[in-house]
């Protein structure tokens, strides 16, 4: 079809929803996962809980104990987004956003203790079309999945597409009907209804039970802000993921030399995050980050050169050739990476 009506660009919404559930997968620890630099770079979404080695801790203190190079670049808390410095104070509740070298994830799991287990049974609740997608990778990965669905036809075409999984056709809303079909014995649950409230009752169930993984989809990017409030797990939006595809290729439209190469939107819409490749044209290569002044809310998260990935310090400076992250949390538009700076 994009040949045939020479369009410019094609979005698949519930494929690359069930792309992004497969990578949280890989990862059970974070809530979410956004990958820059060819995936040397990532921005990763954790939850501070009370109890937990982040608790009340300052992010000057914060490299004894995870004991790797990582960078919190957005703070979530009590609704608002902050580029924190060196004495912010992490909190029980806040939702933090990392930068961190795709190599140093599983490090920073073991060294905030939490168990990065794999996935090896999954239930999906809901057999849309993203069930369909995200079936036939985790299948590919050897994983268990079952599907459950209220529609018997649905159920029957899944049945007859899917190989190795298994269909059920009964109530994913139902307690009893969840407990019957064994959901405590799976590592993960992933509601996939049609219906936002339908999918966080589930996610809450699931969560009461002691389930190791919970990911929730939700359709409406305006639920968003209430899922803040509640333990949903992992929360997923197509339609963001969409708008951020869209966004990206807009920009690059706008301004084709030095344009995002990748746009992520974060914290919920408060925040976002951009990748750049550093040009001729990029002013102030080379200098050092402590002589040059950005604007406002803008935060350099990462700078990425040839096969390695730099957390940035006052003494770091970007070349022509390198990959740059820059995140801000105020409502800067960064079209190019010049855009950075006062």
């Amino acid at each position: 079809m994009r040949q045939l009506f020479a369009l410019s660009m094609t979005v698949n919404p519930h494929k690359q929803a069930a792309t992004e559930i497969r990578r949280l997968m890989q990862f059970p620890g974070f809530l979410r996962r956004d990958t820059f630099a060819k995936g040397k770079t990532e921005i990763v979404e954790l939850r501070v809980e009370k109890g937990s080695k982040l608790c009340d801790v300052s992010l000057i203190d914060l490299y004894k104990i995870i004991k790797c190079q990582v960078l919190v670049c957005t703070v979530l808390r009590d609704g608002k987004a902050f580029t924190p410095r060196g004495n912010f104070v992490l909190r029980d509740g806040d939702r933090i956003f990392v930068t961190a070298p795709t190599k140093s994830l599983a490090v920073l799991l073991r060294n905030l203790g939490i168990i990065n287990r794999k996935v090896r049974d999954v239930i999906l609740c809901g057999a849309d079309r993203i069930s369909r997608y995200l079936a036939q990778m985790l299948l590919k990965d050897g994983i268990h999945v079952k599907i459950i669905d209220k529609d018997p036809v649905r159920c029957q075409e899944l049945g007859e597409q899917l190989e190795g999984a298994d269909v059920v056709c009964g109530d994913c809303s139902s307690k009893s009907f969840l407990l019957e079909q064994g959901i405590r014995e799976y590592d993960t649950v992933v509601a996939l209804t049609n219906i936002d409230e339908t999918n966080m009752v589930i996610s809450l169930y699931a969560k009461s039970l002691g389930v190791n993984q919970i990911i929730t989809k939700l359709g409406r990017s305006e639920n968003m802000d209430m899922a803040d409030d509640l333990e949903l797990g992992s929360v997923i939006c197509p339609v963001e993921l969409c708008g951020n595809n869209i966004v990206r290729y807009v920009r690059a439209m706008q301004k084709q030399t030095g344009a995002a190469v990748s746009v992520h939107t974060i914290a919920d819409g408060r925040a976002e995050a951009s990748e750049f490749m550093v040009t001729e044209g990029t002013v102030n290569c080379g200098k050092p980050l402590k002589e040059l002044k950005l604007k406002s809310g803008v935060l350099v998260a990462s700078i990425t050169r040839g096969a390695v990935t730099e957390i940035p310090n006052g003494n770091s400076a970007f070349q022509v050739g390198d990959t740059v992250v820059a995140v801000t949390t105020g409502k800067e538009v960064l079209h190019q990476l010049s855009d950075i700076f006062a």
